[in-house]
Protein backbone atom coordinates (compact mmCIF):
# COMPACT_ATOMS: atom_id res chain seq x y z
CA UNK A 1 0.00 0.00 0.00
CA UNK A 2 1.12 3.59 -1.23
CA UNK A 3 1.76 6.14 1.81
CA UNK A 4 -0.09 9.88 1.98
CA UNK A 5 3.02 12.29 1.61
CA UNK A 6 2.18 15.51 3.26
CA UNK A 7 5.52 17.60 3.25
CA UNK A 8 5.55 21.40 5.03
CA UNK A 9 8.05 23.76 3.58
CA UNK A 10 9.27 27.33 4.62
CA UNK A 11 9.52 29.91 1.87
CA UNK A 12 11.93 32.16 2.04
CA UNK A 13 10.89 36.57 2.79
CA UNK A 14 11.51 37.60 -0.90
CA UNK A 15 8.80 34.48 -2.20
CA UNK A 16 11.17 34.52 -5.46
CA UNK A 17 11.90 30.77 -5.47
CA UNK A 18 8.22 29.59 -4.15
CA UNK A 19 6.62 32.05 -7.08
CA UNK A 20 9.22 30.61 -9.39
CA UNK A 21 9.35 27.18 -8.72
CA UNK A 22 5.25 26.54 -8.50
CA UNK A 23 4.12 29.07 -11.02
CA UNK A 24 7.07 27.31 -13.36
CA UNK A 25 8.50 30.71 -14.44
CA UNK A 26 12.12 29.14 -13.78
CA UNK A 27 12.28 25.32 -15.51
CA UNK A 28 14.21 23.27 -12.94
CA UNK A 29 16.76 20.40 -14.36
CA UNK A 30 14.73 17.31 -13.09
CA UNK A 31 11.23 18.81 -15.00
CA UNK A 32 10.73 16.88 -17.81
CA UNK A 33 9.71 19.64 -20.96
CA UNK A 34 7.72 17.33 -22.86
CA UNK A 35 5.52 16.90 -19.70
CA UNK A 36 5.26 20.31 -19.18
CA UNK A 37 1.95 20.88 -20.91
CA UNK A 38 0.18 18.71 -18.27
CA UNK A 39 0.75 21.00 -15.53
CA UNK A 40 -2.23 22.90 -13.92
CA UNK A 41 -2.22 26.29 -12.26
CA UNK A 42 -4.36 28.61 -11.00
CA UNK A 43 -5.95 26.00 -9.02
CA UNK A 44 -7.04 28.80 -6.15
CA UNK A 45 -7.84 31.28 -7.85
CA UNK A 46 -6.25 34.96 -6.76
CA UNK A 47 -8.38 37.96 -5.83
CA UNK A 48 -9.58 40.49 -8.30
CA UNK A 49 -6.93 42.86 -9.50
CA UNK A 50 -4.11 40.40 -8.01
CA UNK A 51 -1.47 38.56 -10.84
CA UNK A 52 0.78 35.81 -9.51
CA UNK A 53 1.36 34.12 -6.21
CA UNK A 54 3.73 36.77 -4.57
CA UNK A 55 1.14 39.45 -4.71
CA UNK A 56 -1.80 37.26 -3.26
CA UNK A 57 0.70 36.25 -1.12
CA UNK A 58 1.12 40.34 0.47
CA UNK A 59 -2.37 40.74 -0.36
CA UNK A 60 -3.46 38.38 2.13
CA UNK A 61 -1.13 39.62 4.82
CA UNK A 62 -1.92 43.14 4.17
CA UNK A 63 -5.76 42.22 4.45
CA UNK A 64 -5.53 39.92 7.45
CA UNK A 65 -6.25 42.66 9.89
CA UNK A 66 -2.23 41.93 11.75
CA UNK A 67 -0.83 44.51 14.21
CA UNK A 68 2.22 43.43 14.69
CA UNK A 69 4.96 44.71 12.68
CA UNK A 70 6.36 41.88 10.29
CA UNK A 71 10.29 41.70 10.38
CA UNK A 72 11.98 40.87 7.33
CA UNK A 73 12.77 37.50 8.48
CA UNK A 74 9.34 35.97 9.12
CA UNK A 75 8.55 33.35 6.72
CA UNK A 76 5.69 34.81 4.95
CA UNK A 77 4.55 31.65 3.02
CA UNK A 78 4.34 27.99 3.97
CA UNK A 79 5.11 25.73 0.46
CA UNK A 80 2.73 22.62 1.30
CA UNK A 81 3.34 19.42 -1.15
CA UNK A 82 1.43 16.50 -1.20
CA UNK A 83 1.82 13.68 -3.09
CA UNK A 84 2.76 9.49 -2.70
CA UNK A 85 5.09 7.61 -4.32
CA UNK A 86 4.73 6.62 -8.19
CA UNK A 87 2.32 3.68 -7.97
CA UNK A 88 0.05 5.30 -5.79
CA UNK A 89 -0.61 8.50 -7.72
CA UNK A 90 -0.81 6.75 -11.10
CA UNK A 91 -3.42 4.59 -9.41
CA UNK A 92 -5.53 7.62 -8.98
CA UNK A 93 -4.60 9.08 -12.48
CA UNK A 94 -5.74 5.92 -14.07
CA UNK A 95 -9.00 5.52 -11.81
CA UNK A 96 -9.60 9.14 -12.78
CA UNK A 97 -9.70 10.62 -9.82
CA UNK A 98 -6.92 12.57 -9.98
CA UNK A 99 -9.64 15.81 -10.61
CA UNK A 100 -11.63 14.94 -7.10
CA UNK A 101 -7.38 14.55 -5.42
CA UNK A 102 -6.72 17.74 -6.21
CA UNK A 103 -10.25 18.63 -4.80
CA UNK A 104 -9.96 17.03 -1.72
CA UNK A 105 -6.38 18.11 -0.47
CA UNK A 106 -7.46 21.77 -1.42
CA UNK A 107 -10.43 21.18 0.72
CA UNK A 108 -8.20 19.74 4.11
CA UNK A 109 -5.57 22.52 3.75
CA UNK A 110 -8.68 24.88 3.87
CA UNK A 111 -10.28 23.29 6.55
CA UNK A 112 -6.92 22.86 8.52
CA UNK A 113 -5.30 26.31 7.74
CA UNK A 114 -8.24 28.77 6.82
CA UNK A 115 -9.55 29.03 4.10
CA UNK A 116 -8.81 32.57 3.75
CA UNK A 117 -5.13 31.99 4.25
CA UNK A 118 -4.77 29.19 1.24
CA UNK A 119 -3.98 31.70 -1.61
CA UNK A 120 -2.10 29.81 -4.42
CA UNK A 121 -1.77 26.24 -5.88
CA UNK A 122 -0.54 24.74 -8.56
CA UNK A 123 -0.28 20.28 -9.94
CA UNK A 124 3.46 19.00 -11.35
CA UNK A 125 3.48 16.19 -13.83
CA UNK A 126 6.85 17.46 -15.06
CA UNK A 127 8.62 16.23 -12.02
CA UNK A 128 9.48 12.17 -11.40
CA UNK A 129 6.16 11.62 -8.99
CA UNK A 130 3.28 13.99 -9.80
CA UNK A 131 2.66 16.10 -6.83
CA UNK A 132 0.31 18.94 -5.48
CA UNK A 133 1.82 22.31 -4.21
CA UNK A 134 -0.54 24.36 -2.23
CA UNK A 135 0.89 28.21 -0.72
CA UNK A 136 -0.61 28.87 2.81
CA UNK A 137 0.10 31.76 4.62
CA UNK A 138 1.08 30.92 7.90
CA UNK A 139 -1.43 33.34 9.63
CA UNK A 140 -2.86 31.98 13.19
CA UNK A 141 -5.19 33.61 16.35
CA UNK A 142 -3.95 31.50 19.15
CA UNK A 143 -2.43 33.03 22.07
CA UNK A 144 1.44 33.70 21.18
CA UNK A 145 3.60 31.41 23.33
CA UNK A 146 5.75 33.95 25.14
CA UNK A 147 2.40 35.03 26.66
CA UNK A 148 3.20 33.02 29.95
CA UNK A 149 6.43 34.68 30.32
CA UNK A 150 4.96 38.47 29.79
CA UNK A 151 2.46 37.80 32.34
CA UNK A 152 5.34 38.11 34.89
CA UNK A 153 5.83 41.22 34.22
CA UNK A 154 4.60 44.12 36.70
CA UNK A 155 4.02 46.81 34.12
CA UNK A 156 0.60 46.35 32.09
CA UNK A 157 -0.03 49.28 30.47
CA UNK A 158 -2.91 48.08 28.31
CA UNK A 159 -4.66 44.73 27.43
CA UNK A 160 -4.29 43.25 24.12
CA UNK A 161 -6.67 40.47 22.56
CA UNK A 162 -5.52 37.29 22.96
CA UNK A 163 -7.04 35.94 19.08
CA UNK A 164 -6.00 38.54 16.95
CA UNK A 165 -4.70 37.51 13.91
CA UNK A 166 -0.24 36.98 14.02
CA UNK A 167 2.27 35.69 11.40
CA UNK A 168 3.60 32.36 12.39
CA UNK A 169 4.73 29.72 11.04
CA UNK A 170 6.39 28.45 14.22
CA UNK A 171 2.74 27.64 15.96
CA UNK A 172 1.96 25.55 12.68
CA UNK A 173 4.98 23.79 12.14
CA UNK A 174 5.24 22.95 16.26
CA UNK A 175 6.23 19.26 16.67
CA UNK A 176 2.86 18.06 17.84
CA UNK A 177 1.17 19.93 15.86
CA UNK A 178 3.23 18.27 12.51
CA UNK A 179 2.16 14.90 14.02
CA UNK A 180 -1.52 15.36 13.74
CA UNK A 181 -1.58 16.81 10.34
CA UNK A 182 0.06 13.83 9.65
CA UNK A 183 -2.85 11.89 11.37
CA UNK A 184 -5.50 14.45 9.76
CA UNK A 185 -4.32 13.80 6.52
CA UNK A 186 -3.71 10.19 6.11
CA UNK A 187 -7.37 9.79 7.11
CA UNK A 188 -8.62 12.27 4.62
CA UNK A 189 -6.39 10.16 2.20
CA UNK A 190 -7.84 7.04 2.76
CA UNK A 191 -10.41 6.76 -0.03
CA UNK A 192 -7.45 6.78 -2.40
CA UNK A 193 -5.81 3.62 -0.69
CA UNK A 194 -3.08 5.69 0.67
CA UNK A 195 -2.02 5.16 4.45
CA UNK A 196 -0.12 6.84 6.85
CA UNK A 197 3.61 6.86 7.02
CA UNK A 198 5.33 4.88 9.49
CA UNK A 199 5.44 6.71 12.83
CA UNK A 200 9.08 7.87 14.18
CA UNK A 201 10.60 6.27 11.15
CA UNK A 202 14.13 7.18 10.32
CA UNK A 203 12.99 8.34 7.04
CA UNK A 204 13.30 12.05 6.13
CA UNK A 205 11.68 13.98 3.21
CA UNK A 206 14.70 15.96 1.27
CA UNK A 207 13.64 19.52 -0.20
CA UNK A 208 13.75 20.81 -3.26
CA UNK A 209 17.08 22.59 -3.03
CA UNK A 210 19.20 19.51 -1.23
CA UNK A 211 18.14 17.48 -4.58
CA UNK A 212 18.83 19.97 -6.81
CA UNK A 213 22.46 19.93 -4.97
CA UNK A 214 22.49 16.70 -5.35
CA UNK A 215 21.84 16.27 -8.84
CA UNK A 216 24.53 19.38 -9.51
CA UNK A 217 26.88 17.08 -7.85
CA UNK A 218 26.02 14.27 -9.62
CA UNK A 219 25.76 16.34 -12.99
CA UNK A 220 29.51 17.60 -12.24
CA UNK A 221 31.26 14.36 -11.42
CA UNK A 222 29.79 13.03 -14.82
CA UNK A 223 30.63 16.05 -16.42
CA UNK A 224 34.25 15.94 -15.16
CA UNK A 225 34.77 12.00 -16.43
CA UNK A 226 33.54 13.53 -20.10
CA UNK A 227 35.46 16.36 -20.07
CA UNK A 228 38.68 14.01 -19.09
CA UNK A 229 37.40 11.39 -22.21
CA UNK A 230 36.96 14.35 -24.06
CA UNK A 231 40.84 15.59 -23.20
CA UNK A 232 42.45 11.95 -24.13
CA UNK A 233 40.78 11.42 -27.41
CA UNK A 234 41.23 15.03 -28.39
CA UNK A 235 44.97 14.46 -27.75
CA UNK A 236 45.41 10.91 -29.59
CA UNK A 237 43.59 12.46 -32.22
CA UNK A 238 46.20 15.24 -32.31
CA UNK A 239 48.72 12.49 -32.15
CA UNK A 240 47.40 10.80 -34.76
CA UNK A 241 47.26 13.86 -37.15
CA UNK A 242 50.32 14.92 -36.40
CA UNK A 243 52.07 11.57 -37.44
CA UNK A 244 49.71 11.13 -40.28
CA UNK A 245 51.34 14.69 -41.28
CA UNK A 246 55.08 13.74 -40.49
CA UNK A 247 54.73 11.10 -42.98
CA UNK A 248 53.15 12.84 -45.52
CA UNK A 249 55.50 15.44 -45.51
CA UNK A 250 58.70 13.54 -45.54
CA UNK A 251 57.37 11.30 -48.65
CA UNK A 252 56.38 14.58 -50.39
CA UNK A 253 59.38 16.86 -49.40
CA UNK A 254 61.79 16.40 -52.31
CA UNK A 255 59.77 16.51 -54.81
CA UNK A 256 58.30 19.74 -53.81
CA UNK A 257 61.19 20.93 -53.34
CA UNK A 258 62.52 20.38 -56.68
CA UNK A 259 58.85 22.09 -57.99
CA UNK A 260 58.91 25.15 -55.82
CA UNK A 261 62.65 25.73 -57.44
CA UNK A 262 61.56 25.72 -60.78
CA UNK A 263 58.38 27.27 -60.53
CA UNK A 264 60.69 30.20 -58.49
CA UNK A 265 63.31 30.57 -61.41
CA UNK A 266 60.13 30.54 -64.19
CA UNK A 267 58.57 33.69 -61.82
CA UNK A 268 61.66 35.51 -61.28
CA UNK A 269 62.46 35.71 -65.09
CA UNK A 270 58.62 36.61 -65.83
CA UNK A 271 59.11 39.21 -63.16
CA UNK A 272 62.11 40.98 -64.98
CA UNK A 273 60.48 40.99 -68.18
CA UNK A 274 57.40 42.34 -66.89
CA UNK A 275 59.25 45.31 -65.12
CA UNK A 276 61.56 45.72 -68.36
CA UNK A 277 58.01 46.62 -70.34
CA UNK A 278 56.84 48.66 -67.63
CA UNK A 279 59.85 50.62 -67.52
CA UNK A 280 59.04 51.86 -71.09
CA UNK A 281 55.83 51.71 -70.95
CA UNK A 282 56.41 54.02 -68.14
CA UNK A 283 59.00 56.65 -70.24
CA UNK A 284 56.17 56.67 -73.38
CA UNK A 285 53.73 57.98 -70.96
CA UNK A 286 55.72 60.09 -69.28
CA UNK A 287 55.92 62.14 -72.45
CA UNK A 288 52.54 61.85 -73.50
CA UNK A 289 51.44 63.13 -70.53
CA UNK A 290 53.25 66.24 -70.46
CA UNK A 291 52.10 66.71 -74.68
CA UNK A 292 48.26 66.17 -72.94
CA UNK A 293 48.61 68.55 -69.98
CA UNK A 294 49.72 71.31 -71.91
CA UNK A 295 46.35 70.79 -74.57
CA UNK A 296 43.65 70.15 -71.62
CA UNK A 297 44.90 73.50 -69.93
CA UNK A 298 43.80 74.70 -73.26
CA UNK A 299 40.55 73.57 -73.24
CA UNK A 300 39.78 74.25 -69.42
CA UNK A 301 39.97 77.53 -70.44
CA UNK A 302 38.00 77.32 -73.47
CA UNK A 303 35.28 74.93 -71.99
CA UNK A 304 35.45 77.40 -68.89
CA UNK A 305 34.04 80.37 -71.12
CA UNK A 306 31.76 78.05 -72.83
CA UNK A 307 30.07 76.87 -69.84
CA UNK A 308 29.56 80.10 -67.98
CA UNK A 309 27.63 81.12 -71.12
CA UNK A 310 25.82 77.92 -71.81
CA UNK A 311 24.85 78.07 -67.94
CA UNK A 312 23.32 81.87 -68.12
CA UNK A 313 21.26 80.50 -70.94
CA UNK A 314 20.18 77.65 -69.82
CA UNK A 315 18.53 79.90 -66.49
CA UNK A 316 17.32 82.25 -68.41
CA UNK A 317 15.36 79.62 -70.36
CA UNK A 318 14.61 78.03 -67.01
CA UNK A 319 13.16 81.00 -65.61
CA UNK A 320 10.79 82.08 -68.35
CA UNK A 321 9.44 78.54 -68.75
CA UNK A 322 9.00 78.49 -64.91
CA UNK A 323 7.23 81.53 -65.08
CA UNK A 324 4.64 81.04 -67.70
CA UNK A 325 4.02 77.71 -66.29
CA UNK A 326 3.70 79.76 -63.18
CA UNK A 327 1.02 82.27 -64.32
CA UNK A 328 -0.67 79.76 -66.14
CA UNK A 329 -1.16 77.16 -62.71
CA UNK A 330 -2.61 80.64 -61.39
CA UNK A 331 -5.12 81.22 -64.07
CA UNK A 332 -5.94 77.67 -64.26
CA UNK A 333 -6.51 77.53 -60.53
CA UNK A 334 -8.20 80.78 -60.22
CA UNK A 335 -10.48 79.85 -63.10
CA UNK A 336 -11.03 76.24 -61.96
CA UNK A 337 -10.91 76.43 -58.17
CA UNK A 338 -11.77 79.66 -57.10
CA UNK A 339 -11.83 78.08 -53.33
CA UNK A 340 -8.37 77.56 -52.99
CA UNK A 341 -6.81 80.37 -52.26
CA UNK A 342 -8.79 80.58 -49.06
CA UNK A 343 -8.76 77.35 -48.11
CA UNK A 344 -5.06 77.43 -48.11
CA UNK A 345 -4.63 80.27 -45.94
CA UNK A 346 -7.19 78.69 -43.59
CA UNK A 347 -4.70 75.35 -43.71
CA UNK A 348 -2.03 77.33 -42.76
CA UNK A 349 -3.84 79.26 -39.94
CA UNK A 350 -5.18 76.05 -38.53
CA UNK A 351 -1.06 74.21 -38.71
CA UNK A 352 -0.68 77.57 -36.85
CA UNK A 353 -2.93 77.09 -34.01
CA UNK A 354 -2.04 73.89 -33.43
CA UNK A 355 -4.73 71.46 -35.05
CA UNK A 356 -2.91 68.29 -36.35
CA UNK A 357 -2.81 67.65 -40.41
CA UNK A 358 -5.55 64.50 -40.24
CA UNK A 359 -7.50 67.69 -38.44
CA UNK A 360 -7.46 70.26 -40.98
CA UNK A 361 -7.81 68.25 -43.51
CA UNK A 362 -11.13 67.41 -42.70
CA UNK A 363 -11.77 71.00 -41.69
CA UNK A 364 -10.74 72.11 -45.08
CA UNK A 365 -13.17 69.58 -46.25
CA UNK A 366 -15.93 71.54 -44.37
CA UNK A 367 -16.65 68.98 -41.86
CA UNK A 368 -17.69 69.47 -38.26
CA UNK A 369 -14.77 68.25 -36.32
CA UNK A 370 -14.67 67.18 -32.46
CA UNK A 371 -11.42 68.06 -30.72
CA UNK A 372 -10.17 68.29 -27.13
CA UNK A 373 -6.18 70.06 -26.20
CA UNK A 374 -4.75 73.67 -26.62
CA UNK A 375 -4.76 76.20 -29.18
CA UNK A 376 -2.19 78.75 -29.82
CA UNK A 377 -3.50 82.25 -30.57
CA UNK A 378 -0.80 84.56 -32.00
CA UNK A 379 -2.96 87.67 -30.75
CA UNK A 380 -2.62 87.09 -27.18
CA UNK A 381 0.77 84.59 -27.45
CA UNK A 382 -1.03 82.14 -25.69
CA UNK A 383 -2.39 78.73 -25.40
CA UNK A 384 -5.86 77.97 -24.60
CA UNK A 385 -7.18 74.53 -23.39
CA UNK A 386 -10.92 72.51 -24.16
CA UNK A 387 -12.19 69.85 -22.77
CA UNK A 388 -14.53 69.07 -25.77
CA UNK A 389 -15.00 71.79 -28.25
CA UNK A 390 -15.86 71.25 -32.36
CA UNK A 391 -14.04 73.33 -35.47
CA UNK A 392 -16.11 74.20 -38.66
CA UNK A 393 -15.37 75.70 -41.49
CA UNK A 394 -18.25 77.88 -43.24
CA UNK A 395 -18.85 80.07 -46.08
CA UNK A 396 -18.24 83.93 -45.62
CA UNK A 397 -21.87 84.85 -46.60
CA UNK A 398 -20.85 88.35 -47.46
CA UNK A 399 -17.77 87.34 -49.78
CA UNK A 400 -17.76 85.26 -52.19
CA UNK A 401 -15.01 82.23 -52.65
CA UNK A 402 -13.87 82.99 -48.60
CA UNK A 403 -14.52 81.32 -45.76
CA UNK A 404 -15.06 82.19 -41.84
CA UNK A 405 -13.77 79.24 -39.11
CA UNK A 406 -15.38 78.91 -36.28
CA UNK A 407 -15.35 77.15 -32.86
CA UNK A 408 -18.26 76.16 -31.11
CA UNK A 409 -19.87 77.98 -33.57
CA UNK A 410 -18.44 81.22 -33.00
CA UNK A 411 -15.61 83.38 -35.10
CA UNK A 412 -12.16 81.50 -34.17
CA UNK A 413 -11.31 85.08 -33.39
CA UNK A 414 -13.43 86.10 -31.32
CA UNK A 415 -13.44 82.55 -29.65
CA UNK A 416 -9.87 83.56 -28.63
CA UNK A 417 -10.95 86.68 -27.15
CA UNK A 418 -13.66 84.94 -25.13
CA UNK A 419 -11.21 82.66 -24.10
CA UNK A 420 -8.37 85.15 -23.16
CA UNK A 421 -11.27 87.26 -21.15
CA UNK A 422 -12.05 84.05 -19.14
CA UNK A 423 -8.84 83.42 -18.34
CA UNK A 424 -8.28 87.41 -16.85
CA UNK A 425 -11.51 87.09 -15.09
CA UNK A 426 -10.06 83.91 -13.64
CA UNK A 427 -7.17 85.68 -12.49
CA UNK A 428 -8.88 88.18 -11.00
CA UNK A 429 -8.63 91.15 -13.47
CA UNK A 430 -11.72 93.04 -15.23
CA UNK A 431 -10.72 93.00 -18.59
CA UNK A 432 -12.08 95.74 -20.79
CA UNK A 433 -14.49 95.71 -23.27
CA UNK A 434 -13.55 95.37 -26.33
CA UNK A 435 -14.37 97.22 -29.55
CA UNK A 436 -16.94 95.65 -32.04
CA UNK A 437 -15.49 94.81 -35.01
CA UNK A 438 -15.98 92.10 -38.14
CA UNK A 439 -13.04 89.88 -36.99
CA UNK A 440 -9.47 89.79 -37.97
CA UNK A 441 -8.07 88.50 -41.12
CA UNK A 442 -5.53 86.19 -41.31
Amino acid sequence: MSYAVFHIIKANSSLNSIAKHIERTSHPENADPGRMHLNRYGLVEYPDGITGLAAAVEHRIANAGITRKISDRQVRCLNMVMTSDNEGMQKIIDAGKLDQWIADNIKWVRDTFGSDNVVGAALHMDERTPHLHIAVVPIVTTERKKKAREAAVKKRYRTKPTNRPRLCADDIMERKAMSRYQDLYAEAMAKYGLERGVRGSEARHIDQHEYYRQCQREKAVLEKDVAELSTEKKKLDKEKKSLESKVGHLECSAIALDAQKKQLRQVNEEIRQTNRELYSENTRLTEANSSLAAENKSLMATSSILSDDVARLQMQKLSNEANGDFQKYKADIARYFPDLEDLLRWGRYCTHIGFPDRFTQRILAQEKVGFAGTLFSSEHNQTFSTEGSYAKLERDPKEKHRFILTIDGINVFQWFRDMARKLLEKLGFQPKEPRQSRGRSI
